[in-house]
């Protein structure tokens, strides 16, 4: 057999034992490398989409707005957000030659959320979130019958929001966060006109890092276990 051919089957060999040694590997490996995966993460990226519920002399409004930032420990939470806010005040009214006006309220803000979370298991976690927010806020009003518009008011807003919130988490990844709390406007350009009071939320928080984790889990999964169902390895994964 002429040298070349030899040489060639050799490096066929060669590559097959390579290849099968990176799909296949060994117990001792496979504890290793998803001990390495798992290993609990100084800071975790985060994401959440939040709606928030306010009350104003009775009236519901409701404030819409995210924050990204990260989780450090598992313990601090700190994340920048903005929120907006832009709806009728149906309990501010005044006339004006003869014409009934109603309120209108905006209002758009950053805010620096911090959460301390003292209680965190697989399913649920328990926090007090606590948020400082900057921005600005107008005030004007129109008329009922022909909208007709007032001047604005207009100008700097500080507010603090502080409660209790609670993460419940089907999946790792993704939680389902209630909270509740309390307004405290700490200065407001706007005079006379005072927005404290409780508040509510409902928002839905990412975890980037878990999703990574469970990619990666799952392709180890597969080399550790080649006759493993997918769709099986996948659904543990997400529900373990």
């Amino acid at each position: 057999m002429p040298q070349t051919k030899v040489i060639f089957i050799l490096l066929f060999l060669s590559g097959l034992v390579s290849v099968y040694a990176q799909q296949k590997i060994s117990k001792r490996q496979f504890i290793a490398d998803s001990t390495k995966i798992v290993k609990p993460r100084l800071v975790r990226p985060q994401l959440k989409f939040d709606s928030r519920l306010v009350f104003f002399n009775g009236q519901k409004l409701s404030i819409s707005g995210g924050d990204v930032g990260v989780l450090l420990k598992n313990k601090l939470r700190v994340t920048l957000g903005y929120y907006s806010l832009s709806d009728k005040l149906t309990s501010l009214k005044k006339t004006i030659d003869n014409i009934e006006y109603q309120g209108q309220y905006n209002l758009n803000y950053g805010a620096l959320n911090l959460e301390f979370i003292y209680k965190n298991t697989r399913f649920f976690s328990l926090g007090m979130p606590l948020e400082f927010g900057f921005g600005y806020n107008t005030l004007n009003y129109k008329s009922i019958t022909d909208n007709l518009e007032t001047d604005k008011e207009s100008g700097f807003i500080a507010k603090a929001y502080f409660g209790l919130s609670g993460t419940f988490k089907p999946i790792r990844w993704i939680g389902l966060k209630g909270a509740f709390g309390y307004r405290k406007i700490l200065y407001n350009q706007l005079k006379n006109f005072a927005f404290d009071g409780v508040y509510t939320s409902v928002g839905l928080s990412i975890d980037f890092i878990e999703i990574i984790t469970d990619y990666r889990m799952f392709k180890l999964k597969k080399r550790y276990r080649k006759n493993a169902n997918a769709v099986e390895t996948a659904v543990d994964l997400i529900t373990d």
